[in-house]
């Protein structure tokens, strides 16, 4: 372009694109921006990192010196060991159930209209906690036949029932625990983001590849769906490392040290052990287990466009084509089945809750009994600090959520906008996504050490400060994948090139709004449900409602409708909160913006 003045000056401008990283304009945002940044990585290192390298530490050795003794002890205990193999378990249970919740996500999407009701009654366990889940299990597999719904019903039927809390079957009752509480999730992520991919690279994948949905669109399907695996499989990793109160609601005591987990024996060490050597050192091998499972996972997805792939063998092709023509009445009637049972226990837990504290411990809740409904159960736990338990846990939860929102942002933006590249961005992304699945047990001690050394202990601001801390690696990870979705620079310039603190946070809500709420809504539920981080660190000035549950849970036969009627209050508020936004806000945004 050529611009000439009036006195004569003949100027040649030459346009390009533009490049580098994007500056947020204006002097105080860009002082905000800074302050936030400096806030999310003060956050990180104060909370996560050097409570992690203490730890390290006290495993290691001392200062001065290294030994390997304590680890040596790990790998030599039989207990120590055990645990370590049925961590190692769930974390397999975890990822195993990350490929069903795929392929019921496909058969979901036959179902016609009614897969969206199917959806929903698969998502309503997510809202409970594993406490109250532990509990719904634990009183439909009781093995008394007059209490457990199972053993009645097989004794019925077959004249006997396994002992469902004795060896084996156990395990049985807790991974259907789990599974229950998790596979809503995981098939409505990958569900959203099925009905996300364009329809016209699925007919070019049929028309292109072999036949059977099993080969070339379902592996264009999968790689298409990196981003939604990548949030699935960390959450799940998370969940699965973290697993705590299922054990110790659902397993008699007598059977825990067969179904014994890392953080459960961690925890008995640090109420047993008179030094920290040994318990630092089965946090730090959980530490290294989980963190490979998860940069692992993390390398898989990076699948490169364009590989060829072998067709399959005519035998496979033959039998993908044959299933294909009779899965529309088989999904359809297993998609029915499903989603009876998933709502079963539900209606257990409610059934029970609302029938007399002596009736609901000796009889189950098909026994006729004195009367039909009663609120006694309800009244029993109320009075045993469910109010204040209930107010509590709303102000942590709410607390980090907002805390996590507002410094997440800054963090994220800088990753998607090119501040941090090459190698150093790979580094960083690895980084948060260990912090992601940080164990509790590696921080929790010092911390503990810290917050009664200034005065917090037994306050709601260590909660708030420690659930903030762990949710945000995976909240900046999340934002900095919606930032980075879609039109190249629709959403990286979300902060970019603002003046004024109004205009950008319009923009950066029109930009990342649904992600923004799904971070917030599930950093509130995960905080609602928590039971680990309140068992630790809590004291008598906060007792969030998980604890109220499981004090209650402790003597769970006398104690059966109260339990009940603490789990059905507890799942309300996060239920609610699911029910209006999962599908408008937060599954857009687990899903990387990708229903926008």
């Amino acid at each position: 372009m050529v611009i000439r003045s009036h006195r004569g000056l003949r100027l040649e401008v030459t346009s390009r694109p533009m490049s580098g990283p994007l500056v947020p304009g204006g002097r105080g945002f860009a002082g905000l921006y800074a302050a936030l940044l400096v806030a999310a990585g003060a956050l990180l290192v104060a909370l996560l990192v050097v409570p992690t390298v203490l730890t390290a530490g006290s495993a290691l050795g001392s200062p001065r010196w290294l030994h390997l003794g304590h680890l040596a002890r790990v790998f030599t205990d039989q207990d120590s060991r055990r645990a370590f193999l049925n961590t190692i378990g769930w974390l397999v249970v975890a990822l195993v159930l990350v490929l069903v919740g795929f392929w019921i996500a496909l058969l979901s999407r036959r179902l016609g209209r009614w897969s969206v009701v199917f959806v929903n009654v698969l998502m309503l366990p997510f809202g409970l906690s594993a406490l109250a889940s532990g509990a719904a299990f634990r009183i439909i597999f009781d093995p008394a036949p007059e209490r457990g719904t199972a053993t009645a019903l097989l004794t019925y039927l077959f004249g006997g029932s396994p002992v469902w809390l004795g060896p084996w079957w156990v395990w049985w009752v807790l991974v259907s625990a789990f599974a229950w509480t998790w596979l809503g999730f995981v098939v409505s992520l990958f569900r959203a983001g099925l009905e996300a991919i364009p329809p016209e690279l699925i007919r070019r994948a049929r028309l292109q590849g072999p036949t059977g949905w099993l080969d070339g669109v379902w592996r264009l399907q999968w790689r298409m769906l990196r981003p939604v695996t990548a949030v699935v499989v960390l959450t799940l990793l998370v969940a699965a490392a973290r697993i705590f109160d299922l054990v110790l609601i659902v397993v008699p005591v007598p059977m825990q040290d067969e179904v014994d987990v890392v953080s459960v024996r961690w925890w008995r060490l640090t109420t047993s052990a008179t030094e920290q050597g040994e318990p630092a050192a089965i946090a730090l091998v959980l530490l290294a287990v989980v963190a490979a499972a998860a940069l692992a996972a993390r390398k898989g997805m990076r699948i490169p466009h364009g590989v060829p792939q072998p067709p399959p063998p005519w035998w496979r092709r033959q039998l993908l084509a044959g299933w294909r023509r009779r899965v529309p009445w088989l999904s359809g009637t297993v998609g029915i089945a499903v989603g009876l049972l998933w709502a079963f226990p539900l209606f257990v837990l409610v059934a029970t809750a609302v029938r007399e504290p002596g009736d609901a411990g000796l009889l189950g809740w098909w026994q006729p009994a004195s009367h039909l409904l009663s609120l006694a159960s309800l009244a029993e736990v109320w009075n045993a600090g469910l109010p204040g338990a209930l107010l509590g846990t709303l102000g942590v939860a709410t607390g980090s959520a907002l805390l996590v929102v507002s410094i997440a942002v800054v963090p994220a933006h800088a990753l998607a906008a090119g501040v941090v590249r090459g190698r150093a961005l790979t580094v960083v992304l690895a980084v948060l996504s260990v912090l992601a699945v940080l164990p509790v047990q590696m921080y929790v001690g010092p911390l503990r050490q810290a917050f009664t050394a200034v005065g917090l202990s037994g306050s709601r601001l260590p909660l708030v400060m420690m659930h903030a801390a762990a949710g945000l690696p995976f909240a900046i990870l999340l934002l900095r994948a919606a930032l980075s979705a879609g039109n190249e620079g629709r959403y990286a310039d979300a902060l970019g090139g603002l003046t004024g603190y109004r205009t950008g946070a319009t923009r950066v809500w029109r930009t990342t709004g649904p992600a923004l709420v799904a971070v917030a809504v599930v950093e509130f539920v995960l905080v609602w449900d928590d039971f680990i981080v309140s068992f630790l660190v809590s004291g008598p000035g906060a007792s969030p409602l998980t604890l109220v549950l499981w004090g209650e849970a402790r003597q769970f036969a006398t104690s059966t409708g109260p339990v009940a009627a603490a789990a059905v209050v507890s799942a309300a508020v996060p239920s609610i909160l699911l029910l209006l936004t999962w599908r408008r806000w937060v599954v857009p945004g687990l899903t990387g913006g990708v229903l926008r």
